[in-house]
């Protein structure tokens, strides 16, 4: 699949998000002028142009292009070009920069023609707009506030105390971004050029481009390899599993094939399977940005009740009160309780979606008020004592996440901090967690960790990922998570032995010498990985769930180390930059000479970035 470095047109501006190589965040980040540095002080460097300088296009490149190619395409609508010339246009633009092949090209612009022609017609909706809200350009709405307002003051904060070994647990399990693809097809060609492969119509392939029987690291996961990982569940764990996160991304990356019967289809194919090997567990599903159609396409609402509406339906087993439904079927959220003293809420976090261009409308910060709700529902849980597990599909930490939403959302989770026992997500296809900090109240100058997101690595193989689920033991009464242990079976081996293994990969605490799962364990965890190479090494494997790309890739540069700790110690994509920004004049603070001080910033920034730009796979 193509690298795609600048984005000349609204209607394939999704591309970037989920068909390229490298990581979306690679995007936002620009080339660094090392003139531009000379003669600072690094004592008076602003953060905030630091900052500006990472994540923004100050030297006028994505950004002026990109406001280009909108401000191009709402001419044509004001000029009132037909619907064809402009489809026409993009087509050809998109071929012609070979961003995909022509008829992946030829495919998509169509999908995204109804939601670009409503979108550019948005008062006060122009390019740079447009852009700032992809992380092109600066983006901050008029109607943004940056303050919560809550409805009560937060309360002291009170220790999280383990419970006692022995004590009674339930299992939970997590599922992730299955995109099964029921058309998959052994001994085709794995490397065909477009965002998803190993079909019939890709033609044989030859040597390791040929799809495996039980699957290949480039495409998408065969239904026989779903089957002998849900089996295997079923049969190692019977009833055990008391309760089921499954967070979204049911249907395969043809996004560029997809029909709304496509679509929904595919979600009712994952329930089914769902509803049949764990039908006596408690089940909360969560919708993900593959959902939709097109791709991360979520209309304010109600125009996504043709969704909402069926999932609603396949879910009805689960979802079934009036008010749930009613959430569901407005906004894609709701909540449920698994027992007294627990609940769940479920997030779509398609609403902070930068890749959901729906959500310029308006400048819209809190779309389907599910801001709102969640501090109203934590509120009503904190009230009576009660705890929360919070399960989505995009981790509110990364760069698909709007910066500005994932502020508000790190207010709420740092307000609730005592409510909430941890946070569940997928989308990355990684193996990965994040940490919220908030302030000591005991040290007004610092930080302490409040609260912990899981992220489950992927059941799709897409892409370098070996199939795997995650068991969370947690505590019966409390719903304290115990630990964390992660499934896997390695896709090479299935295919060389015809048959799967089902293997336990780690537990958590084992694996970074944690005596529990506290934030501050895992803060602890993330300072050993700091200063223990082979811990981190350790890491940097499950990450991508062991399978062979870390040994062909290794992270081994300052550069890696420094992106993978930062994503660990941010909750928020802001809160990324300034940690990278930190570690760095750390590394440097016993550098005296001020003038190299600077230049060796500089340097490892640039270093990062080409890091970030080459190295970095991007899954969706």
């Amino acid at each position: 699949m193509k690298i795609i470095n600048i984005i000349l047109l609204f209607l394939i501006i999704n591309l970037a998000y989920c068909h390229n190589s490298i990581n979306k965040q690679n995007n936002n980040k620009n080339d660094i002028n090392i003139n531009q540095y000379n003669n600072i002080d690094i004592n008076n460097i602003d953060d905030k142009v630091l900052l500006k300088r990472l994540g923004y296009d100050t030297n006028g490149t994505k950004c002026d292009v990109c406001t280009y190619g909108i401000n191009e395409i709402q001419k044509m609508i004001i000029t009132e070009k037909g619907p064809e010339d402009i489809k026409a246009w993009a087509i050809d633009l998109c071929t012609y920069l070979r961003i995909e092949k022509p008829q992946v090209c030829e495919g998509l612009i169509p999908l995204f023609m109804g939601m670009a022609k409503n979108v550019l017609s948005f008062p006060g909706v122009n390019g740079e707009f447009v852009c700032g809200y992809v992380g092109f350009c600066p983006y901050k709405p008029s109607n943004y506030t940056p303050e919560v307002i809550f409805p009560k003051p937060k309360p002291p904060h009170v220790p999280v105390v383990p419970p006692s070994p022995g004590s009674p647990t339930m299992k939970i399990l997590h599922l992730s971004d299955i995109h099964v693809d029921p058309i998959y097809e052994q001994g085709m060609n794995a490397d065909c050029g477009e965002p998803l492969c190993c079909r019939a119509v890709n033609g044989p392939g030859k040597g390791s481009n040929a799809a495996g029987k039980w699957g290949h690291y480039s495409c998408d996961v065969n239904l026989l390899m779903v089957g002998s990982m849900f089996e295997f569940i079923e049969n190692e764990f019977g009833n055990e599993i008391d309760m089921v996160f499954w967070t979204g991304d049911n249907p395969p990356h043809d996004i560029w094939e997809q029909t709304f019967d496509g679509q929904l289809n595919s979600s009712l194919l994952v329930t089914n399977l769902v509803k049949k090997y764990f039908g006596s567990s408690k089940i909360f599903p969560a919708i993900g940005n593959h959902e939709s159609l097109p791709v991360n396409s979520f209309p304010l609402p109600p125009g996504s009740s043709w969704l909402f509406n069926a999932l609603a339906s396949d879910w009805s087993d689960w979802i079934n009160t009036d008010e749930q439904v009613k959430t569901l079927q407005w906004g894609g959220y709701y909540t449920l309780p698994v027992q007294n003293g627990i609940r769940v809420v479920s997030l779509n976090m398609n609403w902070c979606n930068n890749g959901n261009l729906w959500m310029v409308e308006n400048g819209t910060t809190d779309a389907a008020g599910m801001l709102q709700w969640v501090i109203e529902t934590l509120q009503a849980s904190e009230d009576i004592g009660e705890k929360v597990y919070l399960v989505g599909h995009i981790p509110p930490g990364i760069a698909d996440c709007v910066d500005i939403w994932s502020e508000q959302f790190f207010q709420i989770v740092n307000r609730y901090e005592d409510t909430i026992i941890a946070s569940f997500y997928g989308h990355t296809h990684r193996d990965e967690f994040e940490i919220y900090y908030t302030q000591d109240e005991n040290n007004p100058n610092q930080t302490r960790p409040s609260s912990v997101v899981y992220v489950t690595p992927s059941v799709t193989t897409y892409q370098h990922q070996n199939p795997s689920f995650r068991i969370y033991t947690v505590d019966a009464q409390t719903g304290y998570v115990m630990e964390s242990s992660t499934y896997h079976t390695d896709l090479s081996q299935a295919n060389l032995n015809d048959k799967p293994t089902w293997l336990l990969e780690y537990n958590a605490t084992k694996a970074y010498n944690m005596p529990d799962l506290t934030p501050t364990s895992w803060h602890h965890a993330v300072s050993n990985m700091t200063a223990d190479s082979s811990l981190f090494e350790k890491y940097y494997n499950y990450y991508y769930s062991s399978s062979p790309y870390p040994e062909s890739k290794p992270c081994t540069s300052d550069s890696c180390k420094l992106d993978f700790i930062c994503k660990m110690s941010s909750a928020t994509y802001l809160k990324y930059y300034e940690c990278v920004h930190q570690k760095i004049t750390e590394h440097l603070s016993n550098e005296p000479n001020d003038q190299l001080k600077v230049s060796r910033k500089v340097n490892i920034l640039l270093d990062l970035q080409n890091y970030l730009n080459n190295d970095t796979l991007k899954s969706c």
